[in-house]
């Protein structure tokens, strides 16, 4: 597999503002088809990650740590999961 650091690919913008990602960088980023992604403009570059929303999720609510929670104790708990993967 090829490393996250080693890939400069090269994709076109359609005219409705389009675009495909590589292969290469779907399968190093692991991006499936709904995924969300995020981006940040920083100067003349721009960052691409997938938003972890309910990637953050996977296992929780399928474990016996999670079984005396309630929703709403649920919900709180995704969320600052997912809080802190965002930089």
């Amino acid at each position: 597999m090829v490393s996250k650091g080693d890939l400069m690919l090269h994709s076109k913008v359609t005219s409705k503002g389009q675009t495909t990602i590589p292969g290469e960088i779907r399968k190093a980023l692991r991006i499936k088809p709904g995924d969300r992604l995020e981006y940040v403009v920083q100067q003349n570059h721009v960052t691409i990650r997938v938003h972890p929303g309910a990637r953050s999720l996977k296992g929780v609510l399928a474990s016996k740590k999670g079984k005396s929670m309630s929703f709403a104790q649920i919900r709180e708990a995704a969320a600052s999961a997912a809080r802190k993967d965002i930089p």
